[in-house]
């Protein structure tokens, strides 16, 4: 299984979709699915007094260099809504610079991920094994930097508690053509290129809503809630909707920590 860092979810989540959406898209209305989208309570906020950019750089920057940023448990699931409803759970533990874990369940099976240094593992069912698979770079929150570009448009909104924090929530909404056309992401580049020579691929792009919010801490100023809603109109009629919901949360928790590889190692079937 390859680990994808939780900011990667949204871009690869859009892209996979239209991809994998083959027919022709016809237009005309389309019946948006039941969701929590825009139903946030939080609608009003003090005067915005410092841009969601800032606030993003400013939290990406602190989880690189603010010691006491560098432990951190985190959870969230991948919700898609079409006819039925498929979730994929992740929780898990970070520990800079040695390694992080996630525990995982993704069509209805559950795996475990483990590394620390170069060592990688996995277990699928009771088996653990090597992964075999070219390293990503260690940062679960990679990816979030692609938001960049759009966070000047943010809207800031009322204040709220994510596990005991005060947080200072920001909320961006764009069209799937917009968020293509700043990205800079490489996972949209196949995306860009059937684009270029799909009008049905790029109608719907256009008809799509994707809203984005970001909560940070008001006083440590890290990243403790991230969510994004992506609504696609599907060819056939009727959208899918896909929701990528994380929580970052006990931030230098002394309770942390990341198992020796020799307690893995011992259960290896190669």
């Amino acid at each position: 299984m390859r680990k994808r860092t939780v900011g990667m979810l949204s871009l690869s989540a859009l892209a996979a979709t239209l991809l994998l959406t083959g027919c022709t898209y016809e237009s005309g209305p389309k019946s948006f699915a039941s969701t929590n989208y825009g139903t946030s309570s939080a609608k009003t906020a003090p005067q915005q007094t410092e841009s969601a950019s800032e606030w993003l750089k400013t939290a990406l920057e602190r989880a690189k260099t603010d010691k006491d940023a560098q432990k951190f448990w985190y959870k969230g699931h991948v919700k898609t809504i079409m006819n039925r409803t498929t979730t994929s759970m992740f929780n898990g533990a970070v520990v800079q610079p040695n390694g992080y874990n996630v525990d995982a369940r993704i069509a209805r099976q559950d795996y475990q991920y483990y590394r620390i240094g170069d060592k990688r593992y996995i277990r699928v069912g009771d088996a653990w094994m090597t992964a075999r698979e070219t390293p990503l770079p260690f940062d679960v929150l990679a990816g979030f930097d692609d938001w960049l570009p759009f966070m000047e448009q943010a809207v800031q909104l009322k204040e709220e508690k994510v596990y005991g924090t005060v947080c200072v929530p920001f909320e961006v909404k764009m069209t799937g053509a917009d968020w293509l056309a700043a990205s800079k992401s490489p996972l949209f580049e196949p995306l860009r290129q059937q684009v270029a020579d799909r009008p049905d691929m790029a109608a719907v792009l256009k008809d799509s809503t994707i809203k984005t919010t970001f909560w940070f801490g008001k006083d440590d100023r890290l990243i403790h809630q991230f969510e994004t809603w992506i609504i696609l109109p599907m060819p056939e009629g009727g959208t899918m909707d896909q929701q990528v919901f994380f929580q970052f949360y006990k931030y230098n928790d002394p309770g942390i920590q990341i198992k020796d590889p020799e307690e893995v190692e011992k259960y290896l079937l190669y």
